[in-house]
C-alpha cells in the first residue's frame, strides 16, 4: 500500500510539471527592449527582421504548384478554407476580415499546413540579402517573441500564431547561420505525402490521383517566385476574427488587431523572387493597437 500512495505522489508531480507552462514566449512582458534581448515578430516590430517574418507582412509569394497570395497570411486562409477560395488569395487587412466574417469561412486540417506556411515564410525571408546579414550577425542569446502593444498601457500582447511562428523562424535562424536549406520537413504530419513542396496531401483534395503522380513524375525544375506588386489595396483597418474552427483538431486562439501595415522598405533586389505590398494611408501616430478581438484561426 506504501508504495502505491507514493507511486501516485510522484505520478501527480510528473503531470504538474508537464502540465506548467514552458513557453517562455507567453510572457513578453520579461524581457527588456526589443533588440537588446529579443525580435519581435510581428507587423509592429521596429526591426524589418521582425515584421519580415510575421504573416501578416504583404508579400506576394508564389508557391510552387499553387500559385500567387499577397501574404503568407492570406496562404494561410486559404489552404484552411474547405473550398480552397481563391478570393482569398488577394486579400489582405480590413477586406480579408470582412470576407472571411460574411463567407463565414470555416477552418479545416490540412496535413503539413505548417511546413507550407514554413516554406512560404522561407522564400519570403530569403529574398532579402540584408535580412539574411541580420540573421547571421543575430547574437545566439537573442529569443524570438510574437506581440503586439497596447498603445495607453504599453503591455504586450502575445500574438496568435506566436508558437507556430517562432518554431519555423527559429529552424530558418538555425539554418541560414550553418549556411544550409532549413528542414521543414521536422513540422511535417504526413511525411509519406509531403512530396510536392509539402502539397501532396493538400492537394489530394483538388487534383486526381493521376495528375498527383503525374505532377511528383515530372521531371521539372521548381522555380520559386515572389514578384513587385504594381498596386496595393488601401488599409484602415486589419482587425481579423470569428473564423470558427470545423474540427477537434484546430485550438481556439486569439488574434490581435492588425490596426496597418507598416511602410515596406524598398529593396534594390535583383532576384525578382519578391513582390511587396505597401499602403497609401499610413499614420505613424497609430500604430500599435489599443484593444484586441478574438479570432479563432486554425493551427
Amino acid at each position: 500500500m506504501e508504495n502505491k500512495t507514493k507511486q501516485k505522489k510522484v505520478n501527480f508531480k510528473d503531470l504538474k510539471n508537464h502540465l506548467k507552462d514552458q513557453n517562455y514566449h507567453n510572457y513578453p512582458n520579461n524581457f527588456k527592449k526589443e533588440g537588446e534581448d529579443h525580435v519581435n515578430i510581428s507587423i509592429f516590430s521596429d526591426l524589418h527582421l521582425g515584421k519580415v517574418l510575421s504573416p501578416e507582412y504583404n508579400k506576394i509569394i508564389n508557391y510552387p504548384h499553387i500559385g500567387k497570395f499577397n501574404s503568407v497570411l492570406s496562404l494561410w486562409f486559404w489552404i484552411r478554407d474547405k473550398n480552397f477560395n481563391d478570393n482569398l488569395r488577394r486579400l489582405t487587412g480590413i477586406k480579408l476580415k470582412n470576407y472571411v466574417k460574411v463567407n463565414n469561412i470555416q477552418g479545416t486540417f490540412r496535413p503539413n499546413f505548417k511546413s507550407v506556411i514554413a516554406h512560404a515564410t522561407w522564400m519570403k525571408v530569403k529574398s532579402y540579402p540584408h535580412i539574411l546579414e541580420a540573421i547571421k550577425a543575430l547574437s545566439p542569446e537573442t529569443k524570438l517573441l510574437s506581440y503586439s502593444v497596447i498603445r495607453s498601457s504599453g503591455l504586450r500582447l502575445s500574438t496568435n500564431y506566436a508558437s507556430i511562428i517562432i518554431e519555423i523562424a527559429n529552424e530558418i535562424i538555425k539554418a541560414v547561420k550553418e549556411d544550409r536549406d532549413p528542414d521543414f520537413m521536422q513540422f511535417a504530419d504526413d511525411k509519406d505525402k509531403a512530396g510536392l513542396m509539402y502539397l501532396e496531401n493538400i492537394l489530394s483534395n483538388i487534383c486526381s490521383p493521376e495528375k498527383i503522380e503525374e505532377m511528383k513524375n515530372a521531371k521539372v525544375e521548381v522555380i520559386e517566385i515572389v514578384e513587385e506588386v504594381i498596386e496595393q489595396e488601401i488599409i484602415d483597418d486589419s482587425s481579423i476574427e470569428d473564423i470558427p474552427d470545423s474540427t477537434d483538431e484546430e485550438e481556439v486562439i486569439e488574434q490581435e488587431t492588425i490596426t496597418e501595415i507598416l511602410t515596406i522598405i524598398e529593396e534594390n533586389n535583383n532576384d525578382l523572387d519578391t513582390e511587396e505590398v505597401v499602403p497609401d494611408n499610413l499614420e505613424s501616430s497609430n500604430i500599435y493597437p489599443e484593444t484586441t478581438n478574438v479570432m479563432y484561426i486554425p493551427v
